[in-house]
């Protein structure tokens, strides 16, 4: 089987706005950077035929951030974040790194919190920009295509502006059969389903979807270890795009192409044919854009697989990749400590001071 493997890292000509894509073969899996879409209907403005559906309210999503990243003669890149500390986004490692080190010459991470729907990137738009003052990328991380180390901390120069909501981290350990939304500032198109026209990056769109399975369910027995390339894969959540036929299904058709037992993929489990109207899948520019559940980031968005060939046209069906966050609370905490515990640790370097102090006095003295 062939796998036909999707990062949502997009390139953008900004002025020009037009797009580019990226393409290449990793551990044996065709994967190629392409235009996607997020609803099953059309994401455009509402101005342009867009379903409102896929609009989220402001500020409540105001967190969400949409992420350049100049690359300097390869071009200017956009990913989406999630804003989860005064001056810290969480968002994918592939978005800044290649698993050997960051990237980007320069990374700025843009905010908005209006209830209208401008495009971020383009000239002359009400964004709050902020740069990135440095990077932290999980030292796990491979810079293979499927990785279930596939996320970094953007810290940035200043404090984020006061309307972003700084969003709470989720403590769920299984995320099987939840139901999400995504939110990200990636491709949009004029249809539902399929490509469509390209109406380009830096508006914020949502939609809602259910994780199926993980790569590490005993179900499979290990299947998927080695499947993409030598990274670990167990922690890997994945969500198909229904579109509420079992044609389309794609986490069910894994057991009809891999020839797992009937048992298994007859459950509800990986049969089933969506959440309704509502249900999409992150696009091109929405790598690293979060996953909520109950107004808390639970995973971040990394890639999109399928097994059609029609697959390259039509995205019902596809299956998407997300990052747990909870397999990921250390490394996260440790990156951006809360307010209250750099308050604790200041207290703490001041008791610790003051004491070395006094000995100092007290041997001197003496």
């Amino acid at each position: 089987m062939t796998y036909q493997i999707s990062k949502g890292l997009v390139g953008a000509v900004l002025l020009a706005g037009a797009s580019t894509a990226s393409a290449g073969i990793a551990s044996g899996g065709h994967w190629q950077a392409v235009n996607d879409i997020v609803g099953q209907t059309s994401t455009a403005t509402v101005a342009g035929g867009g379903n409102p559906l896929y609009i989220p309210p402001k500020p409540q999503y105001s967190g969400s951030v949409g992420i350049l990243m100049d690359y300097g003669a390869d071009g200017a890149f956009v990913c989406s974040g999630s804003l989860v500390n005064n001056n810290a986004v969480v968002t994918a490692a592939h978005c800044v790194s290649d698993g050997t080190a960051a990237r980007p010459l320069s990374t700025t991470v843009f905010f908005y919190g209006g209830q209208d729907d401008p495009a971020l990137y383009a000239n002359g738009s009400p964004a709050t920009r902020i740069a990135v003052s440095s990077i932290r990328v999980n030292s796990a991380y491979t810079g293979e295509v499927i990785d279930e180390n596939d996320i970094a901390i953007l810290r940035l120069a200043t404090d984020a502006p006061g309307f972003a909501p700084r969003i709470g981290l989720s403590s769920l350990t299984d995320l099987t059969g939840v139901e999400h939304i995504i939110a990200g500032y990636g491709v949009r198109s004029d249809t539902g389903g399929s490509i469509g026209s390209n109406l380009g990056t830096g508006r914020l769109r949502y939609a809602g979807n259910r994780w199926d399975f993980r790569f590490g369910d005993a179900d499979f027995n290990g299947y998927w270890n080695g499947a993409f390339g030598s990274a670990s894969v167990d922690n890997v959540w994945i969500s198909d795009f229904d579109n509420g036929t079992a044609f389309r299904d794609g986490s069910c058709n894994v057991g009809i192409f891999e020839g797992f037992s009937d048992p298994v993929f007859s459950s509800a489990k990986y049969c089933n044919t969506g959440i309704g109207a509502f249900e999409g899948i992150g696009g091109g520019g929405d790598s690293g854009a979060g996953y909520f559940v109950d107004g808390k980031l639970a995973a971040v968005h990394s890639f999109a697989l399928w097994y059609r060939s029609d697959e390259s046209q039509n995205r019902f069906g596809q299956l998407k990749g997300a990052v747990s966050i909870y397999n990921h609370l250390d490394f996260i905490t440790s990156n951006i400590p809360e307010p209250a515990t750099w308050a604790m640790m200041i207290i703490g370097f001041g008791m610790v001071g003051g004491a070395a102090r006094r000995s100092a006095r007290m041997a001197k003295a003496a």
